[in-house]
C-alpha cells in the first residue's frame, strides 16, 4: 500500500485497486505545436477519461508526477463524422486536460533533446 501526501500534509493511504484506477485516468500526452508552446509556460495537455472531474485529474497527476499542480483546465471535444470508401462513421469525443503546474515543478520528458533520444 503506497502513501501519497497532497498540498495539506494529509495523508491518503491508496489501496492497489485505486493506484492503478489512477494512473488509467490519464490516457496519453497530447503532443502538438501549441501543445509544445504552453510547455514553455509550464503547461501540458493530456488526454484523460471523459468521466472525470478536475479534482480527480488533479490529484492523478499530482500522484503519478510527484509534482505539484495549481490549476487544471477541461473540455470534452465533440464527435466528428468521418467518411471512409463510401462508408460513414465517427470519430468518438474526447476529453482532454491542460496541466499547469505549480512554480519550481516541471516534467523532463517533455524538454528532452535530440540528441539524448537518439534522433
Amino acid at each position: 500500500m503506497e502513501v501519497a501526501t497532497t498540498k495539506l500534509n494529509e495523508v491518503i493511504k491508496l489501496s492497489k485497486t485505486q493506484e492503478s484506477e489512477w494512473i488509467d485516468i490519464l490516457k496519453y500526452p497530447l503532443i502538438t505545436e501549441k501543445a509544445n508552446l504552453l510547455d514553455s509556460k509550464n503547461q501540458y495537455i493530456f488526454v484523460v477519461e471523459s468521466k472525470t472531474d478536475k479534482q480527480t485529474i488533479k490529484k492523478a497527476f499530482e500522484y503519478v508526477f510527484s509534482v505539484k499542480v495549481s490549476s487544471v483546465n477541461t473540455m470534452t471535444l465533440p464527435r466528428k463524422k468521418v467518411r471512409r470508401k463510401g462508408i460513414e462513421g465517427y470519430k468518438p469525443r474526447y476529453k482532454k486536460a491542460i496541466i499547469k503546474l505549480a512554480p519550481g515543478y516541471n516534467l523532463e520528458f517533455f524538454g528532452m533533446e535530440k540528441s539524448t533520444l537518439g534522433i
